[in-house]
């Protein structure tokens, strides 16, 4: 790189460098969509174009003429932005995890015992030996969707200022997302079902503070200091996550406020985004905080699902500007999605763990006509797909695949990463060599992340 080409971003250094780049695109303040991390630390923005193992990674600038052109030695890390993906739609949906520690997503087409076929939206039918293949985790059916966006702000109701805020700001909508650089809140009757699952993407600058009430029937930011004097509701749960910690409320007029629980939440402290999930459940008499998948806290009542609204209220209370999208609401099935437990050596037996929290010890016959069939010291037995939570396959005979060198690892939008060698990648196909099932055409799409030189 030249001396008269130095892009402004470059004067940061390291990771500190590329959170700032993240967190301001999600914001909104910067337009570059791509960004090129380096091994000694600089960042570029800018847009991938292509790489292949002869001609290295060629990346366009707008300050440049011409495409630069880099070797992977240099190179950490490509950061791709959020890429759109299909829903899981079908009811063989399935998470397929490999022994090396990939995982991919598509509908399961069959499982023997020489073999799993993957059916992928972004690769097509994937033929996966079974020894390469630790863990599969179904789905579901494509549960009932009550609400995405948002879109707009039709239906949503802005709060008429904040008790005890002077200067309460609103909510607006920008490109696809809301923003608040100040306090505001935000309200909508979404008509949320007894068991519901509620997810954003949540970016942040500084330090935050995001109030959430669940199943309210107000559409107007509630005093908590003093409810008698607020018009009637109905009891509600509020959700509060900030930076360092969250904590479950519940409200109800004329009551003292009643503490559910607290948490202290360090992954808030060491990013400034995430992707927020929280699910719901009246029969379980809980509410489950996950963050990037992971569950962070859950809180049960022990007197009951008190609330009794079907609306949702987010408060954004002044602490810095404020980005969500990607809002979805669906029911739930009481499914907690988390990421998969680390494998255990020279387990003998698969093991088919169920929603009703079961298990199921024996031998994975053949998945077939949506169950699968298992021999087990009593007999064999069918299992249905949609009772199946996880599935372990034994790890006595499995062969994982050792990362080798060149060979670099792509993570996909939302969930799941692939380890494979390049043969080439354009705007319009990426072509790889997968040691788990050979050679594959891939959707550049399906990527947000390149790792180069990843570790095992």
């Amino acid at each position: 790189m030249t001396p008269a080409f130095q892009p402004s971003c470059q004067r940061l250094r390291g990771r500190a460098c590329l959170a700032l780049l993240l967190v301001l695109g999600a914001l909104n303040v910067l337009a570059a969509p791509h960004a090129l991390l380096f091994r000694n630390g600089d960042l570029l923005t800018g847009q991938l174009e292509s790489i292949t193992p002869t001609n290295g990674l060629r990346w366009r600038h707008a300050d440049a003429p011409a495409a630069m052109q880099f070797t992977p030695g240099a190179l950490a890390e490509v950061h791709l932005g959020a890429q759109p993906i299909p829903p899981a739609g079908s009811p063989n949906f399935c998470f397929v995890r490999l022994t090396n520690g990939d995982e991919l997503s598509g509908n399961l087409t069959s499982l023997n015992a020489r073999e799993l076929v993957l059916d992928t939206w972004f690769a097509g039918p994937l033929t996966l030996p079974r020894a390469r293949v630790a863990a599969l985790r179904p789905a579901g059916g494509a549960p009932r969707a009550i609400f995405a966006g948002p879109d707009g702000m039709d239906g949503w109701t802005h709060g008429k200022g904040l008790p005890g805020v002077a200067n309460a700001g609103e909510w607006h909508f920008l490109n696809g997302a809301f923003v608040a650089a100040q306090s505001a809140s935000i309200a909508r009757d979404v008509k949320l079902p007894p068991e519901s699952s509620m997810e954003f993407d949540l970016a942040w600058r500084g330090t935050f503070a995001l109030a959430i009430a669940l199943y309210t029937d107000s559409l107007q930011p509630v005093r908590l200091a003093d409810t008698a004097k607020e018009p009637p509701f109905c009891p509600f749960y509020s959700l509060q996550v900030n930076s360092y910690s969250t904590q479950v409320l519940l409200v109800r007029q004329n009551e003292p406020i009643r503490q559910i629980g607290m948490a202290i939440i360090p992954t808030l402290q060491q990013t400034n985004q995430a992707r927020i999930a929280i699910k719901s459940s009246r029969e379980q008499k809980s509410l489950t905080l996950l963050i990037n998948g992971v569950v962070a806290k859950q809180w049960v009542d022990p007197e009951g699902f008190a609330a009794r609204g079907t609306g949702i209220r987010f408060v954004h209370q002044g602490q810095g500007p404020l980005r969500l999208a990607n809002l979805r609401i669906t029911e739930w099935d009481g499914r907690l999605d988390e990421h998969v437990a680390p494998l255990v050596a020279n387990v003998k037996d698969d093991v088919a763990r169920l929603v009703n929290r079961d298990s199921v010890v024996g031998q994975v016959i053949e998945w077939k006509d949506g169950k699968f069939r298992l021999a087990t010291a009593s007999g064999p037995i069918e299992v249905p797909i949609e009772r199946i939570a996880q599935l372990d396959l034994a790890t006595e005979r499995s062969q994982p695949a050792p990362l080798q060198p060149g060979e670099i690892r792509a993570f996909f939008a939302g969930r799941g990463s692939l380890t494979f060698a390049l043969e080439s990648w354009t705007e319009k196909a990426v072509r790889v060599n997968s040691t788990s099932f050979g050679k594959a055409e891939i959707a550049p799409r399906a990527f947000s992340r390149i790792v180069f030189q990843p570790q095992p």
